[in-house]
C-alpha cells in the first residue's frame, strides 16, 4: 500500500493463494491490475472502488466468491475488466457494467 507512485502491477500467474490485499485499493496512481491465473479467494475487497485512475482490473481464474462490489462503479476509467472463471454468486451484473461484442 506504500508504493504510491505504482502505475501497473501484474501477477498474473504466480499461484497466488489468499484473499486480495484491501491495501491496493490505496495505490491511487494505479492504471492496470492483473491477479489473474492465480489461487486467490474471499470476496473482491471494496476499496478497489478507490482506484478512480484504474483503466485494466484482470481478475479472472481465480477462486472469488461473493458479488461484484458496488463500489466498483466508481472506476471511470475503467475500459477492461475480466471477472471469468470465478465462484461468484449472481446472475445478473451490475447495472454499471456494460458489455460490447
Amino acid at each position: 500500500g506504500e508504493l504510491t507512485e505504482l502505475i501497473k502491477l501484474d501477477l498474473r500467474g504466480n499461484w497466488l493463494t489468499g484473499s486480495i490485499s484491501t491495501e491496493l485499493g490505496e495505490l491511487d496512481d494505479l492504471e492496470y491490475l492483473n491477479l489473474s491465473g492465480n489461487s486467490l479467494s474471499g470476496a473482491i475487497p471494496t476499496e478497489l472502488g478507490n482506484l478512480v485512475n484504474l483503466e485494466r482490473l484482470f481478475l479472472h481464474k481465480n477462486g472469488l466468491t461473493g458479488t461484484i462490489p458496488a463500489d466498483l462503479g466508481n472506476l471511470v476509467n475503467l475500459q477492461r475488466f475480466y471477472l471469468r472463471d470465478n465462484q461468484l454468486k449472481g446472475t445478473s451484473q451490475p447495472s454499471w457494467v456494460t458489455c460490447r461484442s
